[in-house]
């Protein structure tokens, strides 16, 4: 794991969008200050593989599947990784709030206004170590000398946006990245559902669950109809998690732990959290839109199961909720 690097290996994939940026539909522009932005917002779904796959820094596989909800034929994704931790936690986790504030006068006083704010997600995210004890408590670090982050937004990243970025993680500004795309398009909702193992790590995390017995990482949920705004995609997007999401756990745990284990596995579907059972964006409008006032167990899988391979026991908990996704997605 220590001989990993996350934005190097994310690099591969980076080149091969940026070479083949025609047929996946994305724009690639270089700033002044040498720093490569590429927008994912009309990207295709082969671009929305790539960037899920640069999320989990090369370190996870992103696969086009299907799933049907009564006569409803959806697209979906399979998910893996032999590195989940690595790629979910110290990659993909969106742990980086990314915020540039300018000075501007406004009725004869000095205010600062913001002009950029993002959450970044992605390889970078192990080279700023923003998130200290998070990188302290996984034991990892990255050294490259290139860093790329990914933004879920549809303001493109300026020059100072970059520059910050780079002065964070120690690189050169022209070795800097930023893959941008907003929820609402094609490429943001499969990069959202290319966040189920992440999600179901995180959710373990949460509880105190030791990351390190988990061994391998498995997914799978529906990509989220192209919603008209990213208000809207925030809600089908996370009903997508919530409601259809399954994720599938390979631990390496001694036999005298494993119903320690098992107990912590049953609080962890999303149906566990107090905020669960209707679409997202209800829910989010019931609490007068402070998102910090939705129970944070909600961001769960719907199910999960476990294979304890020192046991040889398997645990299954949750359920999916196909009513709830199909009033999300307004499906008749």
């Amino acid at each position: 794991m220590a001989n990993l690097s996350v934005n190097k290996l994310a690099l591969e994939i980076v080149n091969k969008v940026i070479a083949n940026k025609e047929i996946l539909k994305v724009t690639v522009d270089k700033l002044s200050n040498g720093a490569t932005l590429i927008d994912f917002s009309k990207g295709s779904y082969g671009a929305g593989k790539f960037l899920g796959e640069i999320c989990l820094g090369g370190l996870g596989k992103v696969h086009f599947t299907t799933y049907k909800v009564d006569q409803h034929y959806l697209p979906a994704v399979n998910v893996n990784s032999s590195e989940p931790i690595v790629a979910c936690m110290a990659s993909q986790f969106a742990g980086w709030s990314v915020k540039l504030k300018k000075e501007v006068e406004k009725d004869g006083e000095i205010k600062k206004k913001t002009v950029f704010d993002s959450l970044g997600s992605g390889p970078a995210r192990a080279l700023s170590r923003v998130e200290k004890e998070l990188y302290e408590e996984l034991g990892y670090k990255d050294e490259a000398d290139v860093a790329i982050l990914v933004f879920e937004t549809a303001k493109l990243p300026n020059e100072e946006v970059m520059e910050m970025v780079a002065s964070k993680c120690g690189v050169s500004p022209i070795n800097t990245y930023a893959c941008c795309a907003p929820t609402a398009c094609l490429s943001g909702s499969i990069q959202v559902a290319a966040r189920i193992v992440e999600t179901g790590i995180h959710k373990l995390h949460e509880l105190h669950f030791p990351l390190e017995v988990i061994k391998y990482g498995f997914g799978t949920t529906t990509i989220a109809p192209i919603a008209k705004d990213d208000f809207q995609a925030m809600g089908t997007t996370n009903d997508s998690l919530i409601a259809a999401g399954m994720v599938y756990y390979t631990i390496e745990a001694e036999k005298d732990k494993q119903e320690e284990l098992w107990e912590l596995i049953k609080k962890a579907p999303a149906s566990t959290s107090s905020s669960y059972g209707k679409p997202f964006i209800e829910t989010f409008k019931e609490v007068d839109y402070k998102f910090y006032d939705i129970d944070p167990g909600l961001f769960a899988p719907a199910l999960y199961t476990v294979n304890n391979a020192k046991t040889g026991k398997t645990i299954t908990t949750g359920n999916l909720n196909h009513d709830l996704l199909k009033l999300s997605y307004g499906l008749s």
